[in-house]
């Protein structure tokens, strides 16, 4: 049986995304996450029942998961699932934004929109949001345009103005990546390396991605 749960006195930001209060220390009653930068916290809603007239946000215990858990009680919903309001998209999230973003992602970003072209811009924007709608993190910049996640480094990415191209570097061996790759993958030092060129691309790097090794 799933717990029903309702939170109250909840703000409409947009269609999709809310702000209420919810103290740090309930929001990790939802799960775990080892994201915890700033004021305010951030929960992803996979399925949901939004009142408006009331103020009421309906949800079961399952279908939220914690992404970022902040030092006030501040909190921030966003729907990534279907809700009676919501329909089955998930709301169009400003890839800039910093409730969503952390500052390593927001530098990726701005780095991504003015070196390299406008579609291949907005190819980096919806790969990283691709990520972070399943993954809560932080891309922390390096030596010229490479970018590592953390805290879990399992995927790692290069702008590549030049070609005005995106590389990625996943871990673990090429042959752990075959059997789902339907990219071009290569050894990359005991690792997998592979490039985004389009949107098309999108769906086959993200599944990758996804595949990689991760700490336990």
């Amino acid at each position: 049986m799933t717990l029903k749960m309702t939170v109250t006195g909840v703000r409409e930001i947009k269609v999709g995304i809310w702000e209420f209060d919810v103290p740090p220390h309930q929001v990790r009653h939802f799960g775990n996450t080892s994201h915890a930068i700033g004021p305010k916290s951030v929960l992803l809603f996979s399925s949901y029942d939004y009142d408006p007239d009331n103020h009421h946000l309906h949800f079961d215990l399952d279908d939220v998961s914690p992404i970022n858990v902040g030092t006030t009680s501040t909190t921030i919903g966003m729907a990534i699932g279907s809700g009676e309001e919501g329909g089955d998209e998930a709301p169009n999230t400003d890839a800039h934004d910093p409730m969503f973003f952390g500052p390593g992602d927001r530098e990726f970003l701005h780095l991504a929109k003015s070196e390299l072209s406008a579609d291949t811009a907005q190819v980096a924007e919806q790969l990283l949001l691709g990520v972070r709608r399943k993954s809560a993190g932080d891309l922390k910049r390096g030596k010229s345009r490479n970018f590592s996640e953390t805290p879990d480094n399992f995927w790692y990415v290069i702008l590549q103005p030049r070609i005005d191209e995106i590389s990625i570097t996943v871990r673990g061996a090429v042959s752990h990546f075959e059997p789902v790759a339907r990219l071009e993958i290569k050894d990359d030092r005991g690792n997998t390396r592979f490039k985004v060129k389009s949107k098309d691309d999108l769906p086959a790097a993200l599944q990758i991605i996804f595949h990689a090794i991760r700490k336990s």
